[in-house]
């Protein structure tokens, strides 16, 4: 008797943690449907996707990366990589008009997964620009410029809270672009000695729009 009483508690006790451990299954699925439902109503698709990102589902690592507190070229630098179809290499360029600004460029750093860094060249109102998309904030701008033909030390500026390095505007900026020209691979060394690889090896045809638009 006391033997089968014994069993009887062993048995509601195991139902009892079944049950509550079901109930906590389902409370966290609820969760996360209640969560996903919130990231499809928001409208932009990068933060939209950075959204999906935070959600844990089945204790994956999430991103390290605030999208919502990054800067305005930061965001264009990634939305425009975003659009990048079937893993192609390259730059990615976008031109609304022949001749006419603004085009933008865009790759990512090789090596990383996402959020990757991107190196983006543009013409935006007649000005080169070159920058750096970062995941990791940075302290300064001292960086070393490495292709396969070339080394150059220079000094970038820090935009947007230390997650965007940007070359000189104008005229100091185009002479740097102009080192990675006919180049197949760009590194660029960091200030904290990470070291961001980029192919560049179509860059003399992918950057034409670019050089039209800013008339060098």
């Amino acid at each position: 008797m006391i033997y089968l009483r014994s069993l009887y508690f062993i048995f509601l006790a195991l139902f009892s943690i079944s049950h509550v451990f079901a109930q906590e299954q389902e409370n966290k699925t609820n969760l996360t449907e209640l969560a996903l439902f919130e990231c499809r109503k928001e409208l932009s698709q990068l933060l939209r996707l950075s959204c999906y990102d935070q959600i844990n589902v089945g204790n994956k690592p999430v991103s390290t990366v605030d999208v919502s507190a990054m800067g305005d070229i930061w965001r264009l630098a990634v939305e425009h990589e975003m659009k990048r179809e079937n893993h192609t290499a390259g730059f990615m360029v976008t031109a609304h008009n022949k001749g006419t600004y603004p085009v933008i460029m865009t790759i990512p750093a090789m090596g990383y997964q996402p959020p990757r860094p991107i190196l983006m060249l543009s013409c935006i109102d007649n000005i080169t620009r070159m920058q750096i998309a970062l995941t990791k904030k940075q302290a300064t701008g001292n960086v070393l410029l490495i292709t396969d033909k070339t080394q150059l030390s220079s000094e970038w500026f820090l935009r947007e809270d230390g997650y965007l390095l940007e070359a000189s505007r104008g005229i100091p900026g185009i002479d740097e672009i102009k080192q990675l020209l006919s180049s197949t691979k760009l590194t660029i060394k960091l200030a904290n000695d990470e070291q961001l690889t980029f192919n560049i090896s179509g860059i003399n045809k992918e950057i034409k729009p670019l050089r039209s638009a800013c008339h060098w």
